[in-house]
């Protein structure tokens, strides 16, 4: 009995040393996602987003049962740009919708990088997601999310860039919204859902932050394959 005890103990210990690694390094790196970025649990009514142009056109003018919306954004010291990004607003707004964009075509169906940012029509789609760029300007751009097995357009996703020569720091910030026809009981995997949501969201910020960076007066080329190294960032409130 001594012996199988011990067998026991011991594959016991087996899986959960993994098991517990495992879930310390999933808390590590969703402690330094959240205290990375600055999330808004909650898009203020009042915010210019639901006056847009392309929110009245998609979502205007109907009365939705449920809406629901987060924010997520980084704030970027210009010091740690790559030095052509820091020209002005537009070219440094063009990187930032280019690795976006190709972080969303990445995580959907695994796209290939593209070398621009993405121009109105453009969409990336999955089995169960299509987002459409409905709205690209200067400093701005806004998408449309689809659910395809109902074809039903709930989703709006807006991405704005700031810039500011004169402090020396640009933020980016991204703000969902879903619209919902009915309200039903909350499920688990819903909650679940909006977690992935926000998570995935946060990951592709901390791309763009990853990717704007130089070291010194030398940076890599892009040549369409992001940048692997990290380079400094600061919280901020956007």
């Amino acid at each position: 009995m001594g012996i199988i005890r011990k067998l026991a103990i011991g594959v016991a210990l087996l899986v959960a040393v993994p098991t517990l690694l495992m879930i310390f390094r999933l808390a590590q790196s969703q402690y330094h996602l959240v205290t990375m970025t600055h999330t808004m649990s909650e898009i203020s009514p009042h915010d210019p987003v639901f006056s847009s142009p392309s929110y009245q056109r998609y979502f205007g003018g109907r009365r939705w049962a449920k809406i629901e919306s987060f924010g997520s954004g980084i704030a970027i010291s210009l010091a740690t740009v790559r030095p052509e990004l820091r020209t002005s607003p537009e070219v440094f707004a063009a990187e930032v919708f280019r690795l976006l964009w190709n972080s969303r075509m990445s995580t959907q169906f695994n796209g290939p990088p593209s070398p621009q940012p993405p121009g109105v029509g453009a969409v990336s789609a999955s089995d169960s997601i299509r987002a459409e760029v409905v709205e690209a300007n200067p400093t701005d751009m806004t998408l449309t999310i689809t659910t395809i097995a109902t074809g039903f357009t709930g989703g709006l996703e807006v991405i704005q860039v700031l810039f500011n020569h004169e402090q020396g720091a640009a933020g980016v910030l991204i703000k969902y919204i879903w619209h919902n026809d009915v309200v039903l009981p909350r499920k688990w995997y819903q909650y679940l859902s909006i977690w992935l949501q926000l998570t995935g969201r946060r990951i592709w910020l901390m791309n763009v932050l990853n990717n704007v960076g130089g070291v010194g007066d030398g940076y890599a080329a892009d040549q369409g394959q992001e940048q692997e190294q990290s380079s400094p960032g600061v919280k901020a409130e956007l």
